[in-house]
């Protein structure tokens, strides 16, 4: 994975306008892969993804993230800051595509949702069958040594396997501890790195594309000279037109 320059970055928002968040996400790694990378970002696990994720955010923006939330008791705007770091978990050495789970007389292999199964989950089928996505995870499922149908398993079992697959892809998962300053009010927030990341990315091609229409304006350059440009440079013309 690489960093992206001011042009693809742009070629990614555009095409990503409209689509899903997990279609973006992928557009993001997609244009981000090094040539002859061995995989395919949609098979990586939600965490691993957003792992991945987390580095681009970092390699564009910076490694501070702003964040602004209202307290769910008072109303009271909060804001704070994060780093990347505070947002990392340590990822494990070797990852194992296939898990197994042992509950009582049950045996479950399943492996993580990635985000072929996250797509699929914005379904109307996923919508009437909540426990759908856990299912089409399970690679095979025993009882009392037996084949059984993944989707007959008892409602505890998925509960487990729930918490299995969160244990085991934590970066998935990432929740913030928040306290109000006005009330005293305790509470967690989650943090998606793929809407938060999409919302950056959309203000800053926005402002782009402001810029070029100035600069093009200006001194009649098409928008891939203006692009080629670096920021800096390009702020030091845009200084000399706002004189």
């Amino acid at each position: 994975m690489r960093p992206l320059n001011t042009a693809e970055l742009l070629n990614a928002w555009e095409q990503g306008t409209g689509r899903t968040l997990p279609v973006k996400a992928l557009l993001l790694l997609d244009t981000a892969c090094i040539d002859g990378e061995p995989y395919d970002p949609a098979l990586l696990s939600i965490g691993q993804r957003d792992a991945r994720l987390l580095q681009l955010r970092e390699w564009m923006f910076g490694s501070q993230l702003l964040n602004i939330c209202d307290c769910p008791n008072c109303s009271e705007r909060i804001e704070w800051l994060n780093y990347v770091t505070d947002l990392r978990v340590p990822q494990k050495a070797t990852t194992v595509e296939t898990l197994r789970m042992q509950f009582e007389n049950y045996t479950i292999q399943f492996r993580l949702p990635n985000s072929y199964d996250l797509s699929k989950a914005a379904s109307r089928v996923y919508s009437l069958i909540p426990e759908k996505l856990l299912t089409e995870c399970i690679i095979s499922a025993q009882k009392d040594a037996q084949d059984c149908d993944s989707s007959e398993l008892p409602e505890q079992v998925l509960e487990l396997l729930d918490d299995r697959m969160a244990a085991e892809d934590p970066q998935a998962n990432v929740v913030m501890k928040l306290s109000c300053p006005a009330c005293g009010h305790l509470w967690e927030v989650q943090f998606d790195i793929v809407s938060y990341l999409w919302t950056e990315i959309d203000n800053w091609a926005k402002h782009v594309l402001q810029d070029v229409a100035m600069l093009a304006t200006a001194f009649g350059w098409s928008e891939s000279q203006i692009l080629s440009l670096s920021p800096q440079r390009r702020q030091w013309y845009l200084d000399i037109v706002n004189q």
